[in-house]
């Protein structure tokens, strides 16, 4: 894949993850209805699920200040004309594998959901929770 594809992939994956972190900073914002509301939770299910957002939120947080951090050394060295394309791909590849560790982190919370409901639960939350 070429260093501007996955530049390109990149600066729209933390311009998500951003827009994400700013959406949920902002409290005067009226709240997304919660998905699990009408599924019948027992207070386990419940407990369960808190636990596996609350890690999700704490990850991607950190693989967020992960991301701002070698964009900001990316333009950096795309501001730097002694600086040769080999650094600038280890920073790409760096930013590669930040995404990749907030994939796994959706991922892990999918599973958890996965472990936590039951198949009834899962279908009516496919079908947006109704």
């Amino acid at each position: 894949m070429g260093v501007w594809k996955r530049l390109g992939i990149g600066l729209l994956t933390i311009t998500m993850l951003i827009g994400g972190g700013m959406a949920s900073a902002q409290k005067e914002q009226p709240k997304e209805p919660d998905p699990f509301q009408n599924l019948g939770l027992s207070a386990d299910q419940k407990s369960k699920l808190d636990t596996a957002k609350k890690e999700r939120i704490s990850a991607l947080g950190a693989t967020q200040q992960k991301v701002i951090g070698i964009r900001q050394k990316l333009m950096a060295l795309v501001a730097d004309k002694k600086a040769s394309d080999r650094e600038i791909d280890k920073v790409v590849d760096d930013w590669a594998a930040a995404d990749k560790e907030a994939l796994k982190t959706e991922t892990k919370f999918y599973k958890a959901i996965r472990q936590v409901l039951t198949q009834e639960q899962l279908t009516t939350l496919s079908k947006g929770g109704k």
